[in-house]
């Protein structure tokens, strides 16, 4: 069997309101908590590398609000030892701007989107004047469209593979399409190891609580009802204690997991595979 490791890096630091992120109005005027944007990667027993989305290479947000710590993802994996051109595959979980930039500085890679995904944005697109548009609109609020023009050219270099539901993009890796709920074609991903079966789940999920919960965030751009659905099926891999889940963006990640931060770097050992070495310092690993 195909094994995988699984390590969650933080290549950005955001400060969004709590309701933003777990829900409102059972979290409202609570504040606000600091909130990683992640990329994930995995590594197979047989050598394969495989990044769960990409970050941005640079942004802003939608309420003007900077990104403390910020590290462009293919500048991070080269501080852990992975070089962007030794990427084999990205799996883009949905267009939004942290999610879904810097993809063309990993020049190897395949990518992976799904085709609703992709189909219903450039509608969206194709229906707004965007030379006046910007992130002060809701349906570009969380848009990049540089990404757009990027992934127009990645698509006629031949790189990008879109996907009709779905699919299995290594051995143990599937793709799951979760239509119409953070967006039009968001998805998750199901990784299978020897120690479980684990979810990277993108936006799909932004924190534990969301599915511990079954409430939804603050900020979709899909419907809430689908959502759900989406949270008892991660449920049902992730486990009914979430111990195998990766949320798109809970700063709890980093104390339920093993981590630590190194080279300014905050990240979670998720999984490790017998044969790989871990990146923790013996002393964290012990703590662990």
């Amino acid at each position: 069997m195909t094994d995988w490791s699984i390590w969650s890096f933080c290549y950005a630091v955001g400060n969004l309101p709590y309701d933003f992120l777990s829900g409102s109005p059972i979290h409202s005027n609570q504040g606000k908590v600091d909130t990683p944007m992640l990329i994930t990667l995995l590594r197979s027993t047989d050598g394969e590398t495989i990044l769960i989305d990409t970050g941005f290479e640079s942004a802003g947000s939608m309420t003007g609000a900077g990104f403390a710590n910020f590290v462009r993802s293919d500048q991070l994996l080269q501080r852990f030892g992975f070089a962007p051109e030794s990427i084999d595959k990205i799996v883009l979980t949905h267009m939004h701007f942290d999610h879904a930039g810097n993809f063309h500085n990993f020049p190897n890679a395949r990518i992976y989107l799904q085709r609703y995904e992709y189909d219903a944005w450039k509608q969206v697109i194709g229906q707004h004047d965007t030379s006046k548009v910007s992130k002060a609109d809701w349906a570009f609020s969380s848009l990049n469209l540089n990404d757009f023009d990027l992934l127009e050219r990645a698509i006629d270099a031949g790189r990008v593979e879109f996907l009709e539901g779905d699919a299995e993009v290594a051995p143990g890796v599937t793709c799951r399409l979760a239509q119409d709920t953070h967006t039009f074609g968001s998805q998750w991903v199901e990784i299978a190891s020897a120690r479980g079966r684990y979810v990277v789940a993108g936006d799909c999920c932004y924190t534990f609580e969301n599915v511990h919960r079954m409430w939804p965030p603050g900020y979709t751009q899909g419907n809430p009802w689908n959502m759900l659905r989406e949270f008892q099926k991660m449920k049902s891999v992730a486990g009914e204690d979430l111990s195998r889940l990766v949320p798109g963006h809970d700063i709890e990640l980093f104390t339920r997991y093993p981590s630590e931060e190194r080279d300014g770097v905050r990240f979670a050992e998720v999984s490790l595979a017998d044969s790989h070495a871990s990146l923790l310092k013996p002393a964290a690993q012990e703590g662990a």
